[in-house]
């Protein structure tokens, strides 16, 4: 039933794939689109936002009704600087575990979906089936965006979805919403002899990033969610660069921020605290010295989070396929709340762990893999049947 060591063998060709998000992921899309055509399921390719980007989407299935997604990402993060023990776009067993790029955060999913595209065809599914994959969803989720639009357009759209994000097979049901941002502070350089007629970027920067460190403090007091490892709203700034030297003002500087919101929370409605200090306290003080002076938030992703209010019914059904019995909820972001937002309750369920993932040496246990097979097998048969229930 498991079909491990098909699995294993798809796990390989899709790792093969250097689908780093900066890099086209199409050759991945289009081969999966012939592995399904040759099982006699025809695949929509949808171009992405860039040349060499894009989804795909297929169904199983009569495709006159709403059936049951199951959706992954392919791009996956680089691995310049990292320190690997094997050449991580080659997969590498040692141990019982499949070492790769991409093993765990999502491709070993994806290959357990494909394999299992013999037994969805042979069931005859009284309940459809969709598959779909997206591009850049460790970047800015452009791909499920312009997916879910397509979807929320369609005729008939999924009425459910499972997102098979590395959680150890156990089902989760929310995670936080993840918005990035990048801050330039512009000021106005000086000798730093005469450090009063100028205003410091770099300076600036600082004070925002001390307010924001308060705006945890305030955070933490508001509200509380202990389903999550850090039970909080964060704010959280990962890199900065500004100046050119000791001794002049800096005139620019730049840091990226980050949001991680419970859901509920809005990560705008946390940013606009952060953007009302500076347009309140610092603009004034630089703009008394120079006009020119000033601060700009750009967006680079907003993505929402996942609520479990919306899929509460969905996880009771699946939760005794996949052998746990409490859901889980996870701080790190997923496609989820997208689809959510389009009116298709979603949750999370996949091999392996997300502790792996982006890390040097990635992997996902064979016995992972082996779980998963049996999962999809359980899940066709309910389908079959036409009886899994996907909405309350």
């Amino acid at each position: 039933m498991d079909n491990v060591p098909a699995i294993i063998d798809t796990l390989r060709a899709l790792v093969a794939f250097d689908t780093v998000s900066a890099h086209p992921n199409a050759p991945l899309i289009e081969w999966v689109a012939e592995r399904l055509a040759a099982h006699g399921v025809h695949a929509t390719i949808q171009s992405g936002h860039e040349p060499g980007k894009a989804n795909l989407f297929a169904t199983i299935g009569p495709s006159d009704r709403p059936g049951l997604m199951l959706s992954g990402h392919s791009d996956v993060v680089p691995v310049t600087g990292q320190q690997w023990h094997s050449d991580p776009f080659t997969l590498t067993e040692r141990d019982g575990k499949l070492h790769g790029r991409g093993a765990a955060d999502m491709k070993g999913f994806i290959a357990c979906v494909i394999e299992a595209v013999p037994r969805f065809v042979a069931a005859r599914l009284a309940t459809p089936l969709h598959i779909a994959l997206s591009h850049d969803e460790e970047t800015t989720m452009h791909g499920m965006r312009r997916l879910a639009a397509q979807l929320a357009a369609s005729p008939v759209r999924p009425a459910a979805c499972i997102i098979g994000e590395p959680t150890s097979m156990r089902v989760v049901v929310a995670n936080k919403g993840t918005a990035g941002y990048r801050v330039k502070v512009r000021g106005y350089s000086v000798h730093s002899s005469l450090r009063d007629q100028g205003v410091s970027a770099v300076e600036m920067a600082a004070e925002i990033i001390v307010f924001c460190n308060a705006l945890q403090q305030r955070l933490n007091a508001a509200a509380r969610h202990d389903g999550f490892d850090f039970p909080h709203t964060s704010v959280h700034v990962g890199r900065i660069e500004g100046g050119t030297a000791h001794n002049i003002v800096a005139k620019d500087c730049e840091f990226l921020l980050e949001i991680r919101a419970l859901p509920g929370t809005r990560s705008g409605d946390v940013l606009g605290e952060i953007r009302r200090y500076c347009d309140q306290t610092l603009l004034p003080r630089m703009r008394a010295i120079s006009a020119d002076a000033g601060i700009e938030f750009e967006e680079l992703f907003d993505t929402p989070a996942l609520d479990e209010r919306g899929n509460v019914y969905l996880a009771n059904a699946i939760m005794p396929l996949c052998g746990h019995g409490a859901p889980g909820r996870v701080s790190f972001g997923t496609e989820a709340g997208i689809l959510q937002e389009i009116g298709v309750p979603t949750i999370v369920c996949g091999p392996g762990q997300i502790r792996v993932a982006h890390q040097p040496d990635e992997y996902v246990e064979i016995d992972q893999l082996a779980r998963c097979s049996r999962f999809l097998a359980t899940l066709t048969e309910r389908l079959a049947r036409g009886e899994l229930p996907l909405r309350g």
